[in-house]
């Protein structure tokens, strides 16, 4: 009796076989791997068009499948860190140098990498699939099958209506479609930015200065990388991390919100000129400087892969000297430290000069892995190992900071620093042995940065808790360095308790987003 209703069953196409069990499971590892949240509706609504491809057109679907398989298996561990392909994951992978890639995919847990494999080999075993079915009519199951994943496919453009009021087929839910979207619209986005960025390239600079009254003869701006203020003790950090800056006279805020989660992209925000929320990369804090007869220094410890190719190198470009210590190709030192930036500031400070001076340094800082900055050390153990290299490094921004400091006082003149970070990062794997800090978007934390100004005439240790936007860093700047402009309005004294407008982030999918409605990813201070 069992035998004649397989049979009747399989005639009829109801019969359930291994490999719909196993189309169901690759469905869902794919899902899971292109970075988007996870629905059983589009995990069944894929497998069923796995099946139905294979009834139809078995080529396609192994061909389909290889191809599918292949990227999940490569994006699965990145996807697991940054989420579904976005303009940041498209910037990075176009302006990401040698070194920088290769540190990213040493800071993935080892069992990222074994689903990966996994997932590559089920597509493996799905290409080598042999077809021995014979041609039949499809049954009413799998005509439903085919009704229900052409209806899974127009719930997301229908969901859409709600948000906009226009319905978009390209806006299909299947993870697969939407990430093949996403990197074609995600890469515009990028190239089209990089098309501006080589449009400002060679233009000169449209500041307006109406008046230059600095109050120092050097200042000096230390941009730091992927610093969670959270992290340092001087900013209410758990840790006594940073010695110098707990306890130098000058002003730290409390509450400073930076620009967006990535360098590129926050940086860009921050030190241009912005208008309509797209940077004029000619007008700047470097060329504002050059314009009001600064002379001005850019040393950075960052790669640099061309002359203008990404935001930062065409800032920096501006300047009248530049120094990079790394050159971003493949033969880039990946030991070299913030520390051998110093080597260049104390030069440019021992000889006197008649003009204002701007030296601007850009640290490698805590960027991932902070153990290769830190060498491996640590003070003290929480949770991973790359945990306690990510506070120890912000010890060894603070010394830097702290010599930095040393040598201005030095020279007898007087003098103004400022120090901020670009972004904050995020917690992966929290709880666990591999615990790691990643680019994110989600969370107050990965825009909470530290920033203090330190002048040479400081007579208290001084803590602001008035919000401040990274937005507004070019009011700071005019307002530091005394040079007035008629493109930069100062509604209000930036290093005040001055309330500010409500302050708002850019994410990843270039949204503007008020920075109260983030969730939260606290610093836990266990050590396992």
């Amino acid at each position: 009796m069992n035998i004649t209703l397989k049979e009747s069953l399989a005639a009829r196409g109801l019969a359930l076989s291994p490999w719909t069990g196993f189309y169901v499971l690759q469905s869902l590892l794919i899902n899971l791997a292109l970075g988007y949240p996870f629905s059983l509706l589009y995990t069944f609504a894929f497998a069923g068009v796995l099946h139905l491809l294979w009834r139809a057109a078995p080529r396609v679907q192994k061909t389909l499948l290889a191809v599918i398989s292949l990227i999940a298996a490569f994006y699965y561990p990145f996807a697991q860190a940054y989420g579904a392909p976005n303009f940041n994951t498209l910037l990075a992978l176009h302006s990401t140098n040698v070194e920088e890639s290769t540190e990213i995919l040493t800071i993935f847990p080892w069992y990222s990498y074994f689903i990966a494999v996994f997932i590559f080999i089920l597509g493996v075993v799905a290409f080598r699939r042999k077809h021995h079915e014979e041609k039949r009519p499809w049954s009413k199951i799998e005509l439903l099958c085919l009704l229900f994943c052409i209806g899974t496919a127009f719930v997301r453009p229908v969901q859409e209506i709600a948000w906009d009021g226009v319905f978009r087929i390209s806006k299909v839910g299947y993870p697969v479609a939407r990430f093949a979207h996403d990197v074609v619209v995600s890469n515009q986005q990028v190239l089209d930015e990089q098309a501006r960025l080589a449009q400002f390239a060679d233009q000169k600079d449209t500041w307006n200065v109406v008046a230059v009254k600095p109050k120092y003869h050097t200042y000096v701006v230390v941009i730091g990388e992927s610093a969670r203020r959270d992290a340092l003790g001087a900013f209410g950090g758990h840790w006594d991390n940073t010695p110098f800056a707990s306890h130098v006279n000058g002003t730290l805020f409390a509450d400073y919100i930076a620009a967006s989660g990535s360098t590129q992209k926050s940086l860009g925000l921050t030190l241009n000129r912005v208008v309509d929320g797209k940077p004029l990369y000619q007008d700047n804090f470097v060329t504002l400087a050059n314009r009001a007869g600064f002379q001005t220094w850019w040393f950075s410890n960052q790669g640099q892969i061309g002359q203008y190719d990404t935001a930062i190198a065409s800032i920096a470009k501006r300047a009248d000297e530049a120094h990079f210590l790394k050159s971003g190709d493949f033969e880039a030192d990946k030991n070299t430290r913030d520390d051998d930036l110093l080597k260049m500031t104390a030069q440019v400070l021992s000889t006197p000069r008649t003009q204002p001076q701007l030296i601007v340094l850009h640290l490698m800082g805590s960027h991932p892995q902070a153990c290769d900055r830190t060498q491996g050390k640590y003070d003290v153990f929480v949770q991973s190992k790359e945990t306690s290299c990510y506070l120890y490094s912000m010890t060894q921004t603070d010394d830097l900071l702290s010599k930095l400091y040393a040598q201005l006082r030095n020279t007898g003149e007087s003098f103004s620093m400022v120090y901020f970070s670009d972004h904050g990062l995020a917690f992966k794997e929290r709880g666990k042995e591999v615990q790691y800090l990643a680019h994110d978007d989600k969370f107050q934390q990965n825009f909470q940065v530290p920033f203090m100004v330190l002048s040479s005439d400081d007579k208290t240790h001084r803590v602001i808790k008035a919000r401040r936007s990274a937005n507004d860093f070019l009011r700071f700047f005019s307002q530091w360095t005394g040079i007035q402009a008629k493109e930069i309005a100062s509604p209000y004294r930036f290093i005040s308790e001055q309330k500010a407008s409500p302050v708002y982030i850019t994410n990843f999918q270039l949204q503007k987003v008020d920075f109260n409605h983030l969730g939260t990813d606290l610093f836990s201070t266990k050590s396992r």
